[in-house]
């Protein structure tokens, strides 16, 4: 061990990383295996590999002529950022300098090289460290040939080489190097403190692949994988030397991927159609998902962007898996067709399969590694088969696979293809968070699947192809106070205009337009205000339009004089109309000046997790020599007298980071207690502390796992200050299937209903997540004498962050004569809610601080309303809940 980087802790690395709970476990793993085992070359691996699994039973054969260990993780959860943290916790703790990454193609071989090179990269593996003097020095390709290792100038030496560089005999690496001494492979067998790391490590379990690995003589190997399975003959045979399993069905669970969605047709017997005929249909209603997601996508971005911070829009494609070449040349001719789409996609789509050659083969190889980028015209990808691994595309968002093979693993290494998440994380909007793959003729596998435990899909993740019916979208307009009337009046008096209904219609017309064009100006220019120059500008296009409308233009063209003086008149008191009727939003700065703590909500243990029984009295002889060698004899009672099981479960507890005990020993004691009283009940006092005793560690964490859905992140202290305000409120995007007037009863889910006719607020138009609560609370403040304006603020509207820089979206806004209430409307099974509960908290803070700002400069004080959605009722009256459920 080494003394010289103490804070270099698993927990340290985990948090300086910004570790996933997968990868963190997997450093702890590692810590306690190198821990307990005295790593050294020519070891005796038996005896490792008793101490192995003993801690971890399913570990029970290294597999190769050296310690080995695989963590099977789940594509899409962060495995070359595992070996940064590998690397760092071994050369910080146990003086290890040299590492061997071996990739197993030529794409994995270079995505490495830069993760572990490029430190100017989002993807850098060892962002956030700071324990090397020097970078990693990383040695690839024939680097050894050109200098001496020991000229490298770093304190750390990587070699980062595909399989295919050392597993022949006559490969370079096993050539006599002038530099060396001898070959470079032998020069690497005799480091002492070689480390070998196997990204997608199921490629070398072949004869040669293992060989070569064998013949490096490492000091440890570190394998990394999804599929910890070989081939042998039809079969397929799990690893022997797995000691961390993460599932791709616990990566969606947990959040790590987007979700992936099976979409069918109802009540159709697939089986009643031929090839070619399911093949359309898949082909038809993947389109259609592929549609819906660029639409959502392209919503979410509008919806998520502000000017001073632009969210990029995720252009979204479709992979067409096929069984072979003839069957992708006719999907293709297909797709290219007027029968498909009427051959929107003809110039959109591309065939890759490794048949192809030259120019073409070079073409589209080019635009599918590039197929994130806007640019790239490229929406449907044909592919034989499966795509490489290595592949890895954060906008794959439907997969069809036609006539291919229907096994488990195969579905999953094709829909894990598309998980990984296009923001870094997910959204919390159901859509960008989604992959759809169509199932159809497989459709009845994926349900049955679907039950089990261990799918990736789950049973409410099923979606008809017919329910995808088209969303229509619109952009809120202002609720501008102007009475329709009054402006044709004033036009007809400055214009001197014949009143007559083609008059009429060219005047609305127009009122509309300046409308539009003034709301426009203000969302999107820099100053968001209207200039005499934006004006003349914005009435030089309105005239434009109006005079090239069919309908309108011989009125228009009669009278474009006067018309003229009162446009400009009229975008002016648009303006006007738009700046009086907007809620000034101050714009808060936040310092941190503090330290962020874990708080813990309240809650009781739910003792359906915990079904441990007592063990009986036997002892385990193994023979260290064969591992399938052991019996079991019965032993003498096990005496507990003095032992303590709340004071083991409590220490488990306490060796968790979020966890402080001064802050929440009331809540550990509760829980300890409830878990305690549990067993006791089923089993006794002796059973209790029998279970207790032999599974303290599984005990600890599952009270840790449920403590953690009850926690959020509270910062210490924080300052606050305005440094602005902003005076107009910002436009949203609205994506849905039905329009009704505010106070009309609706068809569709709430969700997708917009609801127009609003006249008392900043915009006309609303969506609303809740009839109860919501959609009642806007329908009082629309009526209420007491409410000058209300607002449904943009996503973005507030700079208001809480727990971990998550945004907070604030329900409403409301304006009265003296105070504007930030208003949070939420349901009773939602009060005590740890991420409820913390926003409450920050909304406060914000309305402290607008208010302070507010009173020394002329603005009107803010207060935080937090009311239960039961309260809300058609009869309420806005102050009378103000005065309930103001929060102080």
């Amino acid at each position: 061990m080494r003394s010289d980087f103490p804070l270099y802790t698993t927990d340290y690395i985990s948090g300086v990383m910004s570790l996933r709970k997968p990868q963190k476990e997997s450093l702890k793993i590692l810590e306690e295996i190198v821990n307990s085992v005295q790593l050294r070359k020519g070891m005796n691996l038996n005896a490792a590999l008793g101490a192995v699994h003993a801690m971890y039973p399913i570990c029970s054969d290294f597999e190769r002529e050296f310690l080995s260990l695989t963590f099977a993780l789940a594509t899409g959860v962060g495995k070359t950022r595992l070996m940064g943290a590998f690397i760092a916790y071994l050369y910080t703790q146990h003086n290890i300098r040299n590492f061997f990454v071996v990739a197993p193609n030529t794409t994995i071989y270079e995505k490495l090289k830069k993760d572990l090179s490029d430190n100017n990269s989002p993807k850098y593996v060892f962002k956030g460290l700071g324990c090397f003097s020097a970078l990693p020095q990383i040695i690839t390709d024939d680097d050894y040939r050109e200098k001496p290792i020991s000229l490298f100038e770093s304190d750390i030496h990587i070699f980062v080489y595909n399989i295919d560089k050392f597993n022949k005999e006559g490969a370079n690496m096993r050539r006599v190097n002038e530099f060396i001494g001898s070959s470079f492979y032998q020069y690497l067998s005799s480091l002492p403190d070689l480390v070998l790391i196997m990204d997608e490590s199921h490629h070398y379990r072949a004869e040669k692949g293992a060989q070569a690995l064998n013949e490096l003589h490492p000091l440890l190997g570190l394998e990394l994988t999804a599929t910890p399975l070989v081939t042998k003959g039809a079969k397929q045979v799990p690893f022997k030397n797995v000691v961390y399993e993460y599932p791709l069905s616990k990566a969606i669970e947990d959040g790590y991927t987007r979700t992936p969605f099976a979409v069918t047709r109802s009540d159709i017997d697939f089986y009643n159609f031929g090839d070619e005929a399911l093949d359309k249909l898949m082909l038809t209603d993947g389109i259609t998902c592929h549609e819906n997601a660029k639409r959502k996508l392209e919503l979410y971005a509008a919806n998520s962007s502000t000017p001073d911070k632009p969210v990029r829009v995720v252009k979204p494609f479709m992979l067409v898996v096929c069984k072979d070449t003839a069957h992708a040349a006719w999907v293709e001719d297909y797709i290219r067709s007027d029968e498909f789409r009427d051959g929107a996609y003809r110039n959109k789509t591309i065939v890759v399969h490794s048949k192809q050659k030259g120019a073409e083969s070079e073409a589209n190889t080019r635009l599918l590694l590039d197929v994130e980028s806007p640019e790239n015209p490229v929406e449907i990808v044909i592919h034989i088969n499966m795509l490489k691994e290595g592949w890895d595309v954060n906008n794959l968002y439907t997969i069809v696979p036609l006539r291919t093979a229907a096994s488990k693993i195969l579905r999953e290494q094709m829909v894990g293809r598309g998980l990984r998440l296009p923001y870094g994380e997910r959204t919390g909007d159901r859509d960008v968070d989604a992959v759809m793959l169509t199932a159809h003729d497989k459709f009845a596998d994926i349900l049955a699947e679907a039950q089990k435990g261990d799918s990736i899909f789950k049973a409410g993740n099923i979606i008809r192809a017919e329910e995808f019916v088209p969303d229509q979208v619109t952009h809120t307009q202002l609720a501008l106070d102007l009475e329709p009337n009054k402006a044709l009046e004033t036009a007809y008096q400055q214009t001197g205009m014949q009143k007559s209904d083609a008059a009429d219609a060219l005047l609305e017309t127009t009122v509309e337009l300046i409308q539009q064009a003034v709301t426009a100006q203000i969302q999107t220019s820099p100053e968001h205000t209207v200039t005499p120059t934006q004006t003349q500008k914005i009435v030089a296009e309105v005239k434009e339009k109006v005079s090239e409308d069919k309908d309108l233009g011989d009125v228009f063209r009669e009278n474009e004089m006067p018309l003229t003086a009162w446009m400009l008149y009229q975008t002016e008191e648009t303006h006007r109309a738009a700046q009086s009727g907007f809620i000034p939003i101050p714009h808060i700065k936040i310092t941190d000046a503090g330290v962020e703590e874990y708080v813990f909500t309240d809650f009781d243990l739910d003792l359906t997790d915990f079904t441990h029984v007592p063990i009986k009295n036997e002892l385990l002889i193994q023979n260290l020599e064969d591992m399938q060698d052991r019996q079991r004899i019965k032993g003498a009672a096990i005496d507990f007298e003095g032992y303590n099981p709340k004071k083991v479960i409590l220490e488990q507890l306490r060796n968790k980071p979020e966890i402080d005990y001064m802050k929440c020993s009331a809540l550990l004691f509760k829980l300890i207690t409830q878990l305690c009283d549990h067993y006791e009940t089923a089993y006794g006092i002796n059973g209790m502390q029998n279970i207790v005793m032999m599974y303290k560690r599984d005990i600890g964490n599952k009270i840790y796992q449920q403590m953690m859905r009850h926690f959020y992140c509270e910062n210490g202290f924080l300052q606050e200050e305005v440094v602005g305000i902003r005076n107009y409120n910002m436009q949203q995007s609205y994506q849905f299937k039905e329009r009704v007037d505010l106070y009309e009863e609706f068809t569709e889910d709430i969700r997708s209903v917009l609801f127009t006719g609003i006249r008392n607020g900043v915009f006309t138009t609303a969506k609303f997540d809740s009839k109860e609560g919501e959609l009642t609370l806007a329908r009082v403040l629309e009526s209420d004498v007491d409410v000058l304006n209300w607002l449904r603020p943009h996503p973005r509207e507030f700079n208001i962050t809480y727990n971990c820089g998550h945004i907070y979206e604030p329900d409403f806004v409301v304006e009265t004569e003296r105070i504007i209430y930030l208003v949070e409307v939420k349901g009773e099974d939602k009060l005590n809610d740890p991420d409820v509960i913390a926003k409450k908290k920050r909304g406060i803070q914000y309305c402290e601080a607008a208010s302070r700002w507010g009173k020394a400069n002329g603005y009107k004080e803010w207060r935080y309303l937090f009311i239960p959605s039961k309260q809300v009722l058609p009869s309420s009256s806005f102050m009378q809940l103000a005065q309930r459920f103001q929060e102080l």
